[in-house]
C-alpha cells in the first residue's frame, strides 16, 4: 500500500484505535498489537503528526535509547510527513535535517518534536515540558534503573506533560512481551478492551483468538496446514474463510471491561473508571495475513526443534498475549523486583462483603508464591 492514501478497511482495528482518541474519552492510551501490522504507524507516528501539526504542540517522542531518535525521524516520523499535508513544515536546515545526533526538530510552525530515550541518566529526561507523549516500543525501556533515583523510565517522561493535567495525552505502544511488561499492565490496568466481530455464520458478536485458528492441528504436512486453515466461530463451531473475515471487521466494535454487546452490535453496560485505554488486537483482526500463512507458522512451531522459543514468538509477535513463563532463572529476586510487579487489582482495595483476609507467601530464591484470599 505504499503510495496510496490510508484507509480503515485495511486493518479495521485501527478504525477503532482513531474513534477512541476522538471519543475525548481517555487521556492515556495504551496499545499492544502485533508486529509489521501498522501498528507503530496508527498509533505512534499518526497521534505525533496530529499534535505537531493539527494542534500545533510540543511533542515527546519516546524511545528506548537517544541513539535510534535519527533512525526513527528517517525511517518512521519523517516519510508519513512528507507523504502529506504538512510537507512544508519541515525545516530546510537545523537538526533532524542532515543527519547525526539531535534531540529535537522543530517545524515551521513553531511545533517541536522532542526526542527522549530511556537510557542516560534521569538529567535527560527532564528540563522540557510538553503537553502531548508518544512513546514506542515501551517494554525495551521501562526497567527501573539501579542508579536512578525517581521513577521508572516512562512515568519520567510522563511527567513531562504534567503541568497540562487534564489537557495532557499520552500514547504508548509496544509488542507485548511478558505478563509483567509495561504495556501488558497498562492494557489490563486500563480499558481492557476487546474488538468483537459478528460471527458470519450465527451472527453472534465473538473475538478471533488463536483457538480459533483451525485446519493445521491434524495436518500431515505444512502445505496441508495452509490449504485446510479457517476460522471457527466459538459459539456455533460453524467455520469461514478470510473474505468472511475481512468483512466481518468492518462492523467490528470495541467493548470495555464489563461491558456486553447485544444481537445488534450495540455495546451494553458503563464504561470502567479509568482514563486510560487499554487496546489490543492480534492475529484473528491483523487481515494483512491469511488463515493460511498463520496456519503454516502453528504448524512449524509445533514442530520445532526449540518449541518453547518458537511458540514464544508466535504469542508475543502474532496472537499478543504473553507467552507461558519457562523457568530459567539466573538471580535472585530483589525487594525491587517484587515491588514492581504489581498485579490487575489496586493495592489496598478489598471487597465491600469481606469481614477478613488472609495472606500466605512462600518464599524461594528465584520466586515467591502467594495466595490471598478475601472471607
Amino acid at each position: 500500500y505504499a503510495g496510496t492514501s490510508w484507509s480503515p478497511d485495511r486493518q479495521p482495528a485501527q478504525r477503532l484505535f482513531f474513534q477512541e482518541v476522538d471519543s475525548g474519552r481517555w487521556r492515556r492510551f495504551a496499545v499492544v498489537g502485533p508486529t509489521q501490522t501498522g501498528k507503530t504507524l496508527a498509533c505512534f507516528v499518526t497521534p505525533l503528526l496530529y499534535h505537531l501539526f493539527e494542534k500545533n504542540q510540543a511533542t515527546v517522542a519516546g524511545v528506548p535509547h537517544q541513539d535510534i531518535a535519527f533512525d526513527k525521524w528517517q525511517q518512521d516520523i519523517k516519510p508519513a510527513i512528507e507523504a502529506g499535508p504538512f510537507a512544508d513544515l519541515i525545516m530546510d536546515s537545523g537538526p533532524g535535517s542532515r543527519g547525526g545526533r539531535f534531540t529535537a526538530v522543530k517545524f515551521r510552525n513553531g511545533a517541536i518534536l522532542r526526542f527522549m530515550g530511556a537510557g542516560g541518566s534521569d538529567k535527560t529526561r527532564s528540563g522540557f515540558t510538553a503537553p502531548v507523549l508518544a512513546a514506542t516500543e515501551v517494554d525495551g525501556y521501562d526497567e527501573v534503573s539501579k542508579t536512578s533515583r525517581e521513577a521508572d523510565k516512562v512515568s519520567q517522561m510522563e511527567g513531562r506533560t504534567r503541568a497540562y493535567g487534564d489537557h495532557a495525552r499520552t500514547y504508548l505502544e509496544c509488542t507485548v512481551s511478558i505478563e509483567t511488561g509495561r504495556i501488558w499492565q497498562e492494557y489490563v490496568k486500563g480499558s481492557h478492551a476487546r474488538i468483537l466481530i459478528p460471527c458470519p455464520e450465527c451472527g453472534e458478536w465473538i473475538t478471533l483468538e488463536r483457538e480459533n485458528l483451525i485446519g493445521w492441528q491434524d495436518a500431515a504436512s505444512e502445505i496441508d496446514a495452509e490449504r485446510n486453515a479457517a476460522w471457527q466461530c466459538g459459539t456455533c463451531r460453524k467455520t469461514f474463510d478470510d473474505e468472511a473475515r475481512g468483512a466481518a471487521h468492518r462492523r467490528a466494535v470495541l467493548a470495555h471491561d464489563g461491558q456486553t454487546v447485544d444481537k445488534h452490535g450495540n455495546i451494553i453496560g458503563a464504561y470502567p473508571d479509568t482514563r486510560t485505554l487499554g487496546f489490543r488486537w492480534s492475529a484473528g483482526n491483523n487481515l494483512f495475513l491469511s488463515a493460511g500463512f498463520m496456519a503454516g507458522e502453528e504448524w512449524r512451531a509445533e514442530r520445532a526443534a526449540d518449541k518453547d522459543t518458537a511458540n514464544r514468538k508466535l504469542c508475543q509477535q502474532s496472537w499478543t498475549i504473553p507467552p507461558p513463563i519457562v523457568k530459567d532463572f539466573d538471580e535472585a529476586i530483589t525487594p525491587e523486583d517484587v515491588e514492581a510487579r504489581s498485579n490487575y487489582v489496586p493495592r489496598g482495595l478489598v471487597p465491600a462483603w469481606a469481614q477478613l483476609v488472609t495472606v500466605g507467601v512462600d518464599c524461594h530464591k528465584y520466586q515467591h508464591y502467594y495466595c490471598v484470599t478475601a472471607w
